[in-house]
């Protein structure tokens, strides 16, 4: 016996089409989540690939480092110290400050007198 045939047929109220696939035929929902197995599985295989190349690359750099001969895990701060103590950073000397330093070499004898003239001259050029 039928559901419909206890109830009173006054009672009854069409709610309208109720079925799988109310529209017949594939929908754009539909495909959307019928591709979503493929989709991941082609997401899985760039998301390996991607974490594999950026091992691949911190490898290759920190064996490069070494070759190099500095130690991969303190490079920037070994390079920032070379740095900050390498003449790059240092402030330019005044001219007066580069004559008074021929002035002494001149005066302890490290350099010649035509030396001195040279490089005097090359210093008040500068």
């Amino acid at each position: 016996m039928d559901i419909t045939q206890l109830i009173d047929s006054n009672e009854l109220q069409d709610f309208g089409f109720i079925d799988e696939d109310p529209l017949g035929g594939s929908t754009f929902v539909e495909t959307t989540f019928s591709a979503i197995p493929l989709l991941t599985g082609i997401f899985a295989v760039l998301f390996i690939l991607f974490v594999g190349f950026i091992i691949y690359i911190a490898v290759r750099n920190y064996k490069a480092t070494r070759k190099a001969g500095f130690d991969p895990f303190t490079l920037q701060t070994d390079v920032a110290t070379r740095l900050a103590r390498s003449q790059m950073l240092a402030p330019k000397k005044t001219t007066e400050q580069k004559l008074s330093e021929l002035d002494d070499l001149l005066t302890r004898g490290i350099i010649s007198r035509e030396e001195y003239t040279q490089a005097r001259s090359q210093a008040l050029r500068d």
